[in-house]
């Protein structure tokens, strides 16, 4: 059996991005295990899966629309996702994905997540988070400075 491992990412992103908790269990089993290694924390099963993003404090999908442009005098908006796929990569029932981010209180981070599927859903996921910062001084000899959005 072929994944589409991308537009897996996709839905999950989508889905996080519009609060629609109830439609977890359609990239989540039932007995998913999601472990965030930098904190210890593991969420056995869809319930526990949904209870850490159901009880966000603020809501995930705050702060996604934003004025895009001004035509005519009137602004003009979008919507900006809170989990924007940047890449997925996979082979199987394995894969990795790397998300940029932004939370409620406005700070952008990176999220990049190694999941298992059953074959059409994630089965098991480890999630690292890392906020997007300035680089040191010192190193501004040295670097190409990416753009940043």
């Amino acid at each position: 059996m072929s994944i589409d491992h991308r537009a897996l990412m996709e839905r999950y992103a989508d889905i996080i991005g519009r609060n629609e908790w109830d439609a977890l269990s359609g990239v989540f089993t039932s007995d998913a295990v999601v472990e965030f290694p930098q904190s210890g924390e593991v969420f056995r099963g869809i319930g526990n899966i949904r209870g850490q993003f159901e009880n966000y404090p603020g809501s995930l999908a705050e702060g996604r629309i934003a004025a895009a442009s001004v035509l005519a005098g009137e602004p003009t908006y979008a919507l900006s996702p809170a989990y924007t796929v940047i890449a997925v990569e996979g082979t199987g029932k394995r894969g990795a994905a790397t998300f940029r981010t932004q939370y409620p209180d406005g700070s952008k981070w990176w999220t990049v997540t190694h999941f298992e599927t059953d074959g059409d859903r994630i089965s098991q996921a480890q999630v690292f988070f890392a906020p997007e910062f300035e680089g040191p001084e010192w190193r501004a000899p040295f670097r190409e400075a990416p753009p940043r959005n």
